[in-house]
């Protein structure tokens, strides 16, 4: 009897630890299929309902991505049906944006402005043509007719009518004589600015012209010879030189000669210039000083002011054009950063060459045009192109270098990027709900 008390006292207390075990359980899985699913389901739902509540409010809102303009076209309606400008100030991060609305006045206005008043002290110098002056490195030939003796030893033992120099006859130098009338080398100014001279000595010529040498060593031989005749020519100028560089097809120096040298000539002796080359872009630097050289209204609007008389040391920069760019950036067919053309460009052109405005995601009444101001300011102007007849007007809009092209989003197109950001992550968060049930 005593025994199977035992056992059953055993028994009763298996089953007891049981029973707690069973109900351990229960209340687990009444927790996590009750109220802690409960919870989860109710918080997916609040953010499912929050997310989809946040979509409705996002269309014109900054979270949504691209960049986004978001200048109402109502507040220049008034500007661009009106003939007095309107111009909204906007200050942001130190920087002041300039809202301009483009119409016929404002075109107007901004054609006939200059694209820049130079200053006085950057303007070209006008230069006056004036006789050469001989430097040190020049070579300088000296005749004395009928007097042998005074000219190179051992070329007037020749008696020829054709003088062959450097290996090729030339039948365009004086015939030499028997007397000597010819000195094919030549007289080298010395670093001293002198030239050695029989019976006269070292004679200074440096910074003379050539009248004023041949005036001295006539006085000066007259004392030795008669009534000397005499001539005085360059035969080598090396002295003097102007540089071209840039976009010209052979870029270097250019020696100058008793010929007055003006740019047009610089840059033909260089070869032309390049295809790529920034005409209107053209600088002259003359003692480190930079002057502006607008050689476009020279070749192609007859502008002879630019066509300046260059001087020894000048140096003559054609700039590459493909630092002349326009971006075209936003909802367009094609965003691009385009070289400017020879010429000019217009906002017309520039929407063209990208490809246009995307119909299916461009806002067209939003189309703008950035431009750089001094201190810290930007000139942004408005084009509303939703009449086709408006890009007429673009194309009176003159563009100039590093302007910014945007056009902005329609307010379907920054909905839907919402959509496609936030509905997968609202998604993730309903099928996670709908797992627990």
């Amino acid at each position: 009897m005593k025994t199977i008390r035992n056992r059953d006292a055993c028994t009763g207390s298996g089953a007891t630890a049981q029973v707690v075990k069973d109900r351990q359980l229960n209340k687990r899985n009444a927790f996590i299929h009750g109220p802690f699913k409960a919870r989860l389901a109710n918080r997916a739902n609040a953010t499912l309902g929050f997310s989809l509540a946040l979509l409705a409010t996002l269309s014109g809102c900054a979270l949504a991505p691209g960049s986004y303009m978001g200048a109402p076209p109502a507040q220049t309606a008034n500007a661009q049906s009106g003939s007095e400008p309107q111009v909204t100030e906007v200050v942001q991060d130190g920087i002041t944006f300039r809202l301009h609305s483009l119409n016929g006045d404002l075109i107007a206005r901004l054609s006939s402005q200059p694209d820049g008043v130079v200053p006085t002290s950057l303007r070209l110098p006008a230069g006056t043509p004036s006789a050469y002056r001989v430097r040190s490195g020049d070579s300088l030939r000296v005749i004395v007719w009928d007097r042998p003796e005074l000219n190179n030893p051992g070329f007037s033992a020749l008696n020829t009518s054709i003088v062959s120099i450097g290996g090729t006859e030339s039948a365009s130098v004086p015939s030499a004589t028997a007397g000597g009338n010819l000195d094919p080398v030549g007289r080298v100014v010395q670093p001293d600015g002198s030239i050695y001279f029989p019976y006269i000595g070292k004679v200074k010529v440096a910074g003379e012209t050539i009248d004023a040498i041949r005036a001295d060593l006539t006085s000066r031989l007259n004392k030795v010879v008669k009534n000397p005749q005499l001539d005085v020519t360059v035969s080598s100028y090396r002295s003097q030189k102007i540089y071209v560089s840039g976009a010209v097809r052979a870029p270097g120096s250019l020696a100058l000669t008793d010929t007055p040298e003006t740019v047009a000539d610089a840059i033909s002796g260089a070869g032309g210039y390049s295809a790529g080359a920034d005409l209107a872009g053209a600088t002259l630097n003359r003692g480190g000083k930079v002057f502006p050289l607008d050689l476009y209204a020279f070749f192609y609007n007859g502008d002879l002011s630019q066509n300046v008389l260059l001087k020894d040391g000048d140096v003559v920069n054609v700039p590459e054009r493909r630092f002349k760019k326009v971006f075209v950036l936003g909802e367009v067919t094609k965003p691009v950063s385009q070289v400017m053309p020879v010429g000019v460009l217009t906002l017309s052109e520039a929407i063209s060459d990208a490809g246009g405005l995307n119909q299916l995601s461009a806002n067209a009444s939003q189309v703008y045009v950035f431009r750089q101001g001094p201190n810290r300011t930007v000139d942004v102007f408005h084009l509303d192109a939703t009449s086709p007849g408006m890009l007429v007007l673009a194309d009176q809009f003159l563009l100039q270098p590093r302007d910014v092209i945007f056009v902005d989003a329609a307010h379907v197109t920054r909905f839907y990027r919402v959509v496609s950001q936030i509905l997968p992550f609202a998604s993730a968060l309903y099928l996670g709900a709908e797992a627990f049930k």
